[in-house]
């Protein structure tokens, strides 16, 4: 008869037996082993470890890189002359984002934009927005806009200038994110012990937080600080609306004349931020003109740039908008008025956020570092002065199958060979026999002239840097007349500030977990006022601006002032900002 005993000494001898022998051991180990192996863990690159230069694509700024690789991956990315910003570091990981696009109808949308060619009438034009002009792409797209029948080249304004921080003594900084991303941070961080900064803005941004001085205004008046210290406006009206004393106002303007030389920056250098610069005598100092590499002769036949403003209402019957880069993006509100009822809206994107949301076909384009390509002027000219520059995005990895280049895309559809495009711009910089080439690998300065064509686009194409003659003279630019002064009665009370201007459409999925979930920045949807707007934390409502709408959730946040909402940069606030920064907020 088997009693409890027995089975209590068998259930024990068992369990005794079981640790005595290597089964639960064995299966443990085969556990450990087979969840290291399933399908989609990452594995460690093997292979030769070597490095690779190239130059950062994500913004204007064109920071030189050295990519550590494994085989052909790379692993890691590092300035090489300085620091990359947080973009720059985790831009390898862009490749792999989740939400990237791979897929797409290249022939529907390549013969749905024909045949609004084909049947346009007179008043109808085909146009190109280009987010980031002054590449090798942006000419092939007006050369191919000027060989078809009403083509129209469209792009945000480019600044007529290039800063040159080095002589500078004192910097006014208009709320531009000057120690944030604002230029290359090897540039700027090199010139940083030279100047004393001033930073005048409503919110203590992380610039304003390492500058020499920092000057909280009213929201939006920074403008009129800048017509102020230069002489168009007096002190009264711009203490009465900055917030600041007289005496305060009158300590920087004469702190910009006499401890020069001078120089104000604001997020968009606009003619009348070079006006303010004039009137101080910053041309030719720390305001220069904006240098471009030589072009071929054959390359004048191009279409002129054309502001969004001067485009007739209801002309454009096909559009196709060059997001394939990031760049200043115009508030859909202002395209689509331009658009005919049965236009062909083209987006050439990484992803389906900014306008791909309003496209009528969406082709994916490559991801910075897997397209070849060039960079515009940089903002931050060289420390030694003005030069133009010749830089390429050398890839780091191949780009999946189905990717579409629109500079490509629209010659095939204009019928223009334009193939080996960087190349020919390469050749005309040679043929000129000026300047210098910069190898990273050795550290060398090449003189142009003593280098052969081959010898001379094979190190560009392994990541070196042309950089032309400085030069320090040049003819001030076309000054617009100023805008009026902000009525106080208006009718947008409050001032949309973003936290990163000119962020990336696709930021790293690391950077996400380091920045908006962690909360050391702000998410997506999410906008910090101040604790007395009169919302809860948590509490739903909608932003508005002239440009549009778009629902937020409140975050309490004493450091942000009051009348000032605060918004992490995305396509959706991108759709919406308009240069003057007006908004409201209406509770749901």
């Amino acid at each position: 008869m088997t009693t409890r005993r027995d089975l209590f000494k068998f259930a024990g001898g068992s369990a005794m037996g079981l640790l005595l022998t290597p089964a639960p051991w064995r299966l443990i180990t085969d556990t450990a082993l087979w969840s290291e192996n399933w399908p989609g863990i990452p594995r460690p690159a093997r292979g030769e470890i070597r490095a690779k230069f190239t130059h950062c694509g994500l913004c204007a700024a064109g920071c030189a890189v050295r990519a550590r690789c494994v085989g052909e991956q790379p692993v890691s990315l590092a300035g090489v002359e300085g620091g990359l910003c947080p973009f720059g570091v985790t831009g390898h990981h862009l490749p792999y984002h989740p939400e990237r696009l791979r897929h797409g109808n290249r022939p529907e949308a390549a013969a749905a934009v024909a045949r609004a060619i084909a049947n346009s009438a007179p008043d109808r034009r085909v146009a190109v927005l280009d987010l980031q002009p002054g590449r090798t792409a942006s000419w092939t797209c007006r050369r191919a806009l000027a060989a078809l029948k009403n083509g129209v080249y469209l792009a945000p304004e480019e600044p007529a200038c290039a800063v040159n921080l080095a002589p500078a003594g004192t910097v006014l900084s208009l709320g531009a994110p000057l120690l944030d991303g604002w230029g290359s941070p090897d540039r700027v961080f090199r010139a940083r012990s030279g100047f004393r900064l001033i930073q005048a803005e409503a919110v203590e941004s992380r610039t304003a937080a390492l500058a020499d001085q920092w000057l909280a205004v009213q929201p939006g008046s920074e403008s009129v600080l800048g017509r102020a210290v230069a002489g168009t406006v007096g002190l009264r009206q711009a203490a009465e609306a900055t917030g600041l004393a007289e005496a305060q106002i009158a300590e920087v303007a004469r702190s910009l004349r006499e401890n020069g030389p001078a120089l104000i920056v604001a997020p968009e250098m606009t003619s009348e931020v070079l006006a303010w610069n004039l009137a101080l005598g910053a041309w030719g100092k720390t305001v220069l003109p904006r240098r471009e590499a030589p072009l071929p002769r054959e390359w004048s036949k191009a279409a002129p740039v054309t502001p969004l403003a001067a485009v007739e209402v209801g002309s454009l019957g096909a559009l196709l908008i060059d997001e394939s880069v990031p760049g200043a993006p115009l508030p859909w509100a202002a395209i689509q008025p331009k658009l005919a009822a049965d236009a062909v809206v083209v987006a050439f994107s990484w992803s389906r956020a900014g306008y791909a949301r309003h496209a009528t076909h969406v082709l994916p384009a490559a991801v910075y570092p897997e397209a070849l390509g060039d960079l515009p002027p940089a903002l931050v000219a060289p420390s030694v002065g003005s030069a133009a520059e010749f830089r390429l995005t050398v890839p780091l990895v191949a780009a999946p199958d189905g990717m579409t280049d629109p500079a490509e895309f629209l010659s095939a559809v204009a019928g223009l060979d334009a193939k080996d495009a960087l190349r020919q711009r390469a050749a005309a910089i040679h043929a000129a026999a000026r300047g210098s080439l910069r190898t990273y690998a050795d550290g060398k300065t090449s003189a142009v002239k003593d280098l052969k064509f081959d010898d001379f686009w094979k190190a560009l194409n392994a990541g070196g840097s042309w950089m032309g003659e400085v030069e320090n003279s040049g003819k001030s630019p076309h000054l617009a007349p100023a805008a009026p002064i902000p009525d106080a009665g208006d009718p947008w009370p409050l001032r949309l500030s973003t936290t990163q201007p000119g962020a990336p459409a696709l930021v790293s999925p690391l950077m996400t977990k380091l920045w908006q979930e962690s909360g050391l920045r702000l998410g997506p949807h999410r906008a910090a006022l101040n604790p007395r707007a009169g919302f809860e934390e948590g509490a739903r409502a909608v932003l508005e601006t002239p440009y549009g709408r778009c629902e937020i959730q409140a975050a309490l946040d004493g450091s942000v002032p009051p009348g000032v909402v605060l918004v992490a940069y995305t396509p959706e606030i991108a759709d919406i900002r308009g240069a003057d920064g007006c908004a409201r907020l209406v509770r749901i």
